[in-house]
């Protein structure tokens, strides 16, 4: 038997079931010769962001891997191509600063410690 509920549509949970839903089930055909509507294009829209940051996911991972094997001395440097070089250099000036905000913030942490326990 059916409960009489309502669904709420204002939930985090219902939102990604639509969103997924409106990505993958949703297949609309329409007229060549009509212009497609606006919710069609937002669709496009999103459907290439979401590609777009797929590639970009897929690009970080692909660099983390090269970094790796570079770290751990599986390749060497002369394995690399130009842009494989100017890419990890990149990276690893990105990882340098990011190890020295995280030390800073730390070393500000424990700055803020001592001297709340010299109250």
């Amino acid at each position: 038997m059916m409960n009489n509920k309502l669904i709420p549509i204002n939930g985090l949970w219902y939102k990604i079931k639509r969103f997924f839903k409106n990505i993958f089930l949703h297949k609309k055909s329409f007229n060549v010769n009509q212009e497609p509507s606006i919710e069609i294009k937002e669709k496009n829209d999103n459907f290439i962001f979401t590609n777009d940051l797929k590639n970009k996911f897929e690009t970080e991972h692909k660099k983390q891997i090269l970094a790796n094997k570079l770290l751990c001395g599986e390749i060497g440097p002369s394995e690399l191509d130009e842009q494989e070089i100017d890419e990890m250099t990149e990276y690893f000036k990105k990882d340098i600063q990011n190890i020295d905000n995280e030390l800073l913030r730390i070393k500000q942490h424990i700055l803020y410690m001592q001297k709340e326990l010299k109250k």
